[in-house]
């Protein structure tokens, strides 16, 4: 009966999985990339770098040649570059031109409504952050203030391409 039990015992304790490669049915998150316009290149160098302090890749090269199912024909100019945050998330622009053979991007301006994204990231001085939002004329859709739980600070911001972006900051906890 000893022996059952140790046996038993030793099925229900917890196992530490080694790093190994993955197996099928498998995917690994790489980045959030935005499908944005052209034309949102600028404010969103100003909101990724300038406001949530994400390292920028650089100016996109024009790409044109492929086609593909989000509806771009092999003659449509589009564009590609991302932004990095200091802990190694990055979030990526693939751009068009607003061109008569490119489809009308309908981009996001209010709500999150079903099928919609919320990006969320944590800031270290998110009040710092928030002030820079201000300060660079970006909506603030909930300013700066405690979270529904009262663990975290957080503000709510607009992306230029129209997602709403939420960033909190963990309020440090009394050691008990």
């Amino acid at each position: 009966m000893r022996r059952f039990i140790l046996m038993l015992a030793s099925l229900m304790l917890p196992t530490t999985v080694s790093a190994q490669e993955p197996g099928p049915g498998y995917a690994s998150f790489v980045r959030t990339t935005i499908l944005a316009r052209y034309a949102d290149l600028e404010p969103s160098i100003i909101f990724w770098r300038d406001v949530m302090g994400f390292s920028y890749a650089g100016e996109p090269r024009e790409n044109t040649g492929d086609s593909s199912p989000i509806g771009w024909d092999e003659k449509a100019k589009r564009y590609f570059t991302s932004f990095t945050s200091k802990e190694g998330s990055t979030v990526a622009l693939l751009m068009v031109e607003d061109a008569p053979e490119f489809p009308h991007l309908n981009m996001p301006v209010d709500g999150t409504a079903y099928g919609g994204v919320v990006l969320v990231h944590t800031a270290k001085n998110l009040e710092g952050l928030y002030d820079r939002a201000v300060v660079n004329n970006v909506k603030v859709v909930k300013p700066y203030g405690p979270s529904a739980t009262g663990l975290s600070m957080q503000i709510y911001l607009r992306a230029p391409t129209g997602q709403l972006v939420e960033i909190y900051e963990m309020i440090p906890q009394p050691k008990e």
